[in-house]
């Protein structure tokens, strides 16, 4: 049986320093897209919020305290759907941030899970060959092109789980 790798996204209060996570996403190995918003009411040090990242995800503050669920049950959920497995994603010095500081912030527990580039996944689909990497970049970011084209709507952490889904499977198929 050949299941596809796990893929994970987050959305945060803003990109600056201070940000934290209000959204994360993940695949499950039969391609089932899970996503949950995350309350800041239970960190007092979650007040770092930007308009315009309101604007380009859509979920409001207000939307996160009546509808989020605690840091401590969402690392906990993602520790039991993911533990063990490498997860993906298209960007691990973001999401890694953000991974870490829900997990920080959720008493204190760690992910059981890690987490990769996607690029490393698909270089090794596309291109086994290392001689072979600067082509295997190129299709990779053609195939990239096409899968956001693929895969459109509002940027929700949800939506790129999918995207990094359409993805892997183009790259499967340049390399069948």
């Amino acid at each position: 049986m050949n299941l596809t790798p796990l893929f994970l996204d987050f959305e945060a209060s803003s990109l600056g320093s201070a940000s934290y996570p209000i959204e994360v996403a993940w695949s499950s190995a039969d391609d089932l897209v899970e996503s949950h918003l995350i309350s800041p009411a239970w960190i007092v040090t979650w007040t770092d919020w930007s308009a315009a990242a309101e604007r380009l995800h859509g979920l409001s503050r207000e939307q996160l305290l009546a509808d989020g669920k605690s840091p401590t049950w969402v690392a906990c959920r993602m520790n039991e759907q993911l533990a063990g497995q490498t997860v993906y994603t298209d960007n691990p010095d973001y999401d890694g941030f953000w991974l870490e500081e829900l997990f920080r912030k959720a008493s204190g527990l760690k992910p059981a899970f890690a987490l990769l580039h996607i690029d490393e996944l698909l270089i090794s689909l596309v291109c086994p060959e290392v001689s072979d990497r600067v082509h295997g970049l190129r299709s990779i970011e053609a195939m990239k092109q096409v899968a956001r084209r693929e895969v459109v709507g509002q940027h929700r952490a949800g939506l790129d789980v999918k995207y990094l889904l359409a993805l892997y499977a183009l790259a499967k198929t340049a390399k069948d």
